[in-house]
């Protein structure tokens, strides 16, 4: 086994592990990073990789959580497995519509097209009251699964939802990994630097687009469906605007640049706002204010400042250097 399997082997089974080891609150913490995670890992497949930025990617988040619940609701006896697939499909479906119309655009166009799209939904889960149930919510029952052997995992048990979340995240993440990995992901960085150029050579700017648009956004209608199963609970707010900008932030403080960057801002948001939320009433302007921090002085987010490039490292190195040359 090389070296990079055996991190992965051993960072896999300590995640498995969680469960024994953090108590209940913080294993209900751990579940919310996992599916936050994901939604800023396919976020960043547009931003970081594609150069698309887009204000309106809870929009299939929120169309997966939707999903999820009236599919649980009207379709008795469906498994919650076959669930969480019709809420890829309808991620993909509405990514393939909206992309359609936005990957056409650049720049400001296309992050306000987004938007619109998203405030479209937004606009129709909160006022089609007799599907959705408006600003009260949707309400989702989420099943138990049932495993060969007769043995049975219990939803509303937490360390049963998350190793079941915990395996769809990584197997989402594979995916996601070896989609970049392609050429197909190889031409999608080629026209983040230069989609004139692309052109030119022969690729196919505007089917290429909207490929990587439907990815994202089937990841995050994945991530979406998590959200509502473990929530019970499925509003218009899960569409809005600040669900949208929350992911731009998480992905930034984590870094675009890597590919696990996101995840991480994801992990780091969610601590500081627990703590924060804890300390103070007036949260949500620290949180303002480190956002700000991290645009002007941490352009490449937490990876970039513990990278090694970072400076954070660099000073680590200068320090240990001096104590070298004495030995």
């Amino acid at each position: 086994m090389t070296r990079r399997g055996l991190v992965l082997t051993l960072g896999a089974a300590v995640l498995y592990a969680l469960p024994w080891i953090l108590d209940t609150v913080r294993l209900r913490m751990a579940i919310e990073i996992l599916y936050f995670g994901l939604f800023a890992v396919s976020f960043n497949l547009l931003f970081g990789y594609a150069g698309l930025l887009s204000f309106g990617h809870a929009a299939t988040f929120g169309v997966g959580g939707y999903t999820l619940g009236l599919v649980l609701k009207h379709l008795h006896g469906m498994p919650l497995l076959g669930a969480f697939v019709a809420a890829a499909v309808a991620g993909a479906v509405g990514g393939l519509v909206i992309g359609f119309f936005c990957v056409r655009l650049r720049g400001t166009y296309f992050a306000l097209l987004t938007l619109a799209f998203s405030q479209f939904l937004f606009a129709v889960a909160l006022k089609w009251r007799g599907v959705t149930r408006g600003d009260d919510g949707l309400s989702v029952v989420v099943p138990d699964i049932r495993l060969p052997g007769g043995i049975t995992a219990r939803m509303s048990d937490a360390p049963h939802f998350y190793w079941l979340e915990l395996t769809i995240v990584l197997l989402c993440l594979a995916a996601a990994w070896r989609f970049i990995r392609t050429p197909l992901g190889n031409a999608v960085a080629l026209m983040r630097e230069n989609d004139e150029r692309a052109a030119f050579l022969g690729y196919n700017v505007f089917g290429t687009k909207l490929v990587v648009f439907t990815f994202a956004a089937t990841l995050a209608a994945v991530a979406g469906a998590l959200f509502a199963a473990f929530q019970r609970l499925i509003s218009p707010s899960s569409l809005d605007l600040p669900m949208g900008t929350e992911v731009v932030f998480m992905a930034i403080l984590g870094g675009t640049g890597t590919f696990l960057g996101p995840f991480l801002g994801a992990a780091v948001y969610i601590l500081i706002q627990d703590w924060l939320s804890k300390t103070t009433e007036h949260w949500p302007f620290v949180i303002g204010l480190l956002f700000v921090g991290m645009i002007l002085f941490a352009h490449q987010g937490v990876t970039g400042l513990l990278g090694r490039q970072g400076p954070l490292h660099r000073r680590w190195v200068a320090r240990r250097q001096p104590v070298e040359e004495t030995a």
